[in-house]
C-alpha cells in the first residue's frame, strides 16, 4: 500500500483488531503523502489503548510533521507509564514547533529511561540551531549517566 501511496486502505487498516497490524500501519503511514487523512489516523493511533501502537505513531509524527495538538499530545505523552510512548512522543516533538518541543524534551532528559533521554537528546539536535533553551538542554545532556546519551549529546555541541 505504501508503494502506491494508499493512504486510504491504510487508514482502515488502522481499526484492525491486530496490534501488529496497527504498529505496521503507523509507521507505513511515514511513508505516504502528507495529508488530513494520514493525520488524522495519526490522531486516532495516538490514543489507541496499545501502548506499542502510541509508541510507532508518536515516532511517525517525526517524519510526517508535529502539528499543535498532535504536540500538545506528544507532550502529555510524556507522562506515560511506558516507556515506548514516552520516547516515541520525544521523537515527534522534534518536528513540532520549538516553543513547545524544547522544554517538554528538556523535562525528558530526566526520564529514568536512557532510550527515552536518548529520543529527547535527538529531538533536541533539530531544535538547537534556533533555540538556545536546546542548546542549554543538551549541555547538560552531555552529563549524563548513559554513555549514548552522552555521545549524541556532545556531537552537537
Amino acid at each position: 500500500m505504501v508503494s502506491v501511496d494508499a493512504a486510504e486502505p491504510l487508514s482502515r487498516a488502522a481499526a484492525d483488531p491486530s496490534r501488529a497490524v496497527r504498529v505496521t500501519v503507523a509507521k507505513a503511514l511515514a511513508n505516504v503523502s502528507p495529508g488530513k487523512l494520514v493525520e488524522d489516523t495519526l490522531d486516532q493511533l495516538t490514543t489507541d489503548p496499545d501502548a506499542l501502537v502510541r509508541a510507532a505513531a508518536f515516532a511517525t509524527l517525526a517524519v510526517t510533521g508535529c502539528p499543535a495538538p498532535l504536540a500538545a499530545r506528544a507532550v502529555a505523552a510524556q507522562a506515560d507509564v511506558a516507556w515506548q510512548v514516552r520516547s516515541g512522543a520525544a521523537t515527534a516533538l522534534s518536528a513540532a514547533v520549538a516553543v513547545v518541543a524544547v522544554p517538554a524534551l528538556a523535562q525528558a532528559l530526566e526520564d529514568p529511561n536512557p532510550d527515552v533521554r536518548k529520543a529527547a537528546v535527538l529531538a533536541l539536535v533539530r531544535h538547537s540551531a534556533v533555540d538556545e533553551g536546546a542548546r542549554a538542554a543538551l549541555a547538560t545532556a552531555t552529563a549524563d549517566s548513559d554513555a549514548d546519551v552522552r555521545a549524541y549529546a556532545s556531537r552537537v555541541l
